[in-house]
């Protein structure tokens, strides 16, 4: 599965009133998670993910990803257990003129499909 949202953060959007949007997401293992930051955001639109009250991407708390007609795009393994999950993205935009928006996509799958993809498939037993 893969979820997209398409987050908009209006101009003069202070870091003390950034966004919050929550993402709702099923139980599994986020596998790939990419940020599209559209060209003209020029570096003023800043995004962080959150898990609870815990920041997970950047890994280090307080950082916040920003770049201009890029796309940052990992590989992860951060499991969500069952149940209701909430990811959060907080988003902030310093540009004076123009509204931003972040496209953040979100690869889930199961344990049993990721270890297809990611175990290379050998025929041998190893003990």
């Amino acid at each position: 599965m893969i979820y997209s949202y398409t987050i908009d953060t209006p101009a003069n959007t202070s870091e003390l009133s950034r966004i919050k949007t929550d993402l709702k997401l099923t139980a599994g293992i986020i596998h790939k998670v990419e940020l599209v930051f559209p060209s003209g955001c020029a570096g003023f639109l800043y995004a962080a993910i959150n898990h609870g009250l815990h920041q997970i991407w950047p890994t280090n708390p307080g950082e916040y990803f920003r770049t201009d007609g890029e796309t940052i795009s990992f590989d992860e393994y951060y499991e969500l257990t069952s149940g209701e999950n909430i990811i959060t993205v907080y988003t902030y935009n310093l540009d004076e003129t123009y509204d931003h928006e972040l496209i953040v996509r979100l690869g889930i799958l199961q344990k049993s499909e990721l270890q297809g993809i990611w175990l290379p498939w050998s025929e041998e037993v190893i003990l």
